[in-house]
């Protein structure tokens, strides 16, 4: 789901954002743009813990399994964020089977149970978008 740059009317604006983001292929940006995003979420008086746990491990899931560097969008609508990481990779993230002796691939598991929504859609042969939504109000 790529994110629609339509806004409702029935809302309080200072409830509202949206930001598009360009960060550098770096490790050290998913806890830069993870600050971010949760003083943004504070500041309009929103819970910022669980979306931003779902933007560290999509940003790092780009960062670590897809190609060049990614671009964010945040939207914060209605009390509910939605969060779009993309790279240039057009491989779909892959979850592992379930095994309690793994000690690792368990980001998109804690997106699925943190999320209301998540998937992927290619972006043509440009890579893909791995996105989610989440209820945000306190």
């Amino acid at each position: 789901m790529l994110l629609p740059l339509l806004r409702p009317l029935d809302t309080d604006p200072h409830r509202e954002f949206r930001v598009d983001l360009s960060p550098p292929a770096s490790l050290e940006m998913v806890g830069v743009v993870r600050r971010l995003l949760r003083d943004l979420l504070v500041a309009a008086g929103a819970d910022p813990d669980g979306a931003c746990l779902i933007l560290s491990e999509l940003l790092a899931n780009a960062l670590l399994h897809g190609a060049g560097a990614p671009s964010v969008a945040l939207e914060l609508r209605c009390g509910r964020l939605w969060i779009a990481v993309a790279d240039g990779s057009t491989a779909a993230p892959a979850r592992p089977e379930p095994d309690v002796a793994r000690t690792c691939g368990r980001g998109l598991d804690l997106v699925a149970a943190l999320a209301d929504d998540w998937g992927v859609e290619l972006i043509g042969v440009c890579g893909k978008a791995v996105w989610a939504v989440a209820a945000v109000d306190r």
